[in-house]
């Protein structure tokens, strides 16, 4: 059998994923292929009429296969960028996604990067924020928190890889009440947020394959953070920030839940012009 052009097998698969329905199809041909090539994407297309020998060929067709059942790229190709870091993930722990950016833009707005801040990052699944916030402040000291034993291990690997473990403490666990926050500057928190009444909404790729404890909280998806400020009341010093990713639908439940608590709350919209971030100020 001949040997097919990269352009070929991306018409192919491009192709294939869009009849089978899952997100993206294009974008997810290109990243397996350059994936099983050992290429950064642009670099593999821009030279698109390149041969592909057979094995490469054989590897792109098995995982093309497991997308086209929902499997996301993330977990064929093993990591996901954020942030412009690259992490490992694997099943069992959230992937990474750009609305969870803002927290770390959030940050950098409100601190210059060689404050010595103390962080706590609840939620920490793969590590994403908590190893990202240790590489863009660098005297920041962070202790990052999840329910998961999977998570933690990924998030403490994710962070070797990033050669930030000197600042960093990876615990398992889900009670702030054992901690003592009114050690911590910044609380970042990506909880699970999402209703239970959107489930029938999301995409099978998301149903079938990450884990449903990282994504949902109950009814209105309210109940963990619900749980946090429950915790947090009364004891977070003056002036510390708590930076919560949220559904767009909760931006006012938000509000009314942490002012009691706190000197300011202040909701961030996204880039689709969704509340995405609840700024609390202690």
């Amino acid at each position: 059998m001949p040997m097919k052009t990269r352009k070929q097998i991306l018409a192919y698969w491009e192709e294939a994923l869009l009849k089978s329905g899952v997100d993206s199809p294009r974008l997810s041909a290109q990243v397996l292929l350059a994936h099983v090539l050992g290429l950064f994407r642009l670099e593999m297309l821009l030279d698109a009429t390149a041969l592909v020998d057979e094995d490469a060929s054989a590897q792109m067709d098995s995982l093309a296969l497991r997308r086209m059942r929902g499997e996301p790229v993330a977990y064929l190709v093993g990591a996901k960028e954020f942030y412009g870091f690259s992490f490992q993930v694997g099943p069992g722990v959230l992937i990474p996604r750009p609305e969870t950016e803002l927290l770390l833009d959030q940050m950098q707005e409100r601190f210059k990067s060689d404050v010595a801040l103390s962080v706590l990052d609840l939620g920490t699944g793969s590590g994403a924020l908590a190893v990202s916030c240790a590489k863009l402040f660098p005297c920041a000291r962070i202790v990052a928190m999840d329910v998961s034993q999977k998570a933690v291990q990924i998030a403490r690997h994710n962070a070797g890889l990033h050669n930030v473990l000197g600042q960093t403490v990876f615990v398992r666990g889900d009670l702030v009440s054992a901690l003592r926050l009114s050690s911590f500057d910044v609380i970042l928190a990506n909880l699970p947020y999402v209703p239970l009444t959107t489930k029938p909404a999301l995409s099978r790729e998301v149903l079938e394959y990450e884990p449903e404890l990282a994504l949902f909280s109950g009814h209105d998806g309210m109940d963990c953070y619900r749980s946090l400020a429950r915790g947090v009341s009364g004891k977070m010093k003056s002036g510390a920030v708590l930076l919560c990713e949220i559904d767009g639908s909760q931006g006012a439940a938000m509000s009314d839940l942490f002012s009691p608590l706190a000197q300011s709350v202040r909701i961030v919209k996204d880039y689709a012009d969704l509340d995405r971030v609840a700024a609390v100020v202690f």
